[in-house]
């Protein structure tokens, strides 16, 4: 990464990364550890919950799109305001502008969550817990 947190990847990059943390981040464009694969096109999230966790509101992202793949356990989401469960095998999707919240945990729950292009655009519209 350079000295402005702009990604530096080469042509050939290639990590191998651990999931075992509560939540690692496997691409982005800032990862905490030199195992992540820095990138500005893509955020990848590998997330474990073993205790009650959802957002305190609503939010989107103005330009970027975001996927939920449930891998463990379930989700429940408010997407633009209707409510819906993802369980382990599924996966939602969420388009650029669409407000949404994780609303609550189906613990213990492990999947991916990933948004592109991984820009800052994050917007919180309710600040509200759902």
């Amino acid at each position: 990464m350079s000295d402005d947190g702009a990604c530096e990847t080469a042509w050939m990059s290639f990590s191998k990364i651990s999931l075992e943390g509560r939540l690692t981040v496997i691409a982005g464009p800032r990862p905490p550890s030199d195992d992540g694969f820095c990138s500005d096109r893509l955020q990848v999230l590998h997330w474990r919950v073993d205790v009650p966790f959802g957002d305190d509101g609503t939010h989107l992202h103005r330009a970027s799109d975001e996927v939920y793949v449930v891998l463990e356990g379930a989700i429940d989401l408010d997407v633009d305001g209707s409510r819906i469960t993802v369980g382990a095998g599924e996966a939602a999707t969420v388009g650029a502008g669409v407000p949404h919240a994780l609303v609550a945990v189906q613990y213990p729950a492990r999947g991916l969550t990933i948004r592109g292009p991984a820009i800052d655009d994050k917007v919180v519209t309710d600040r509200e817990r759902l």
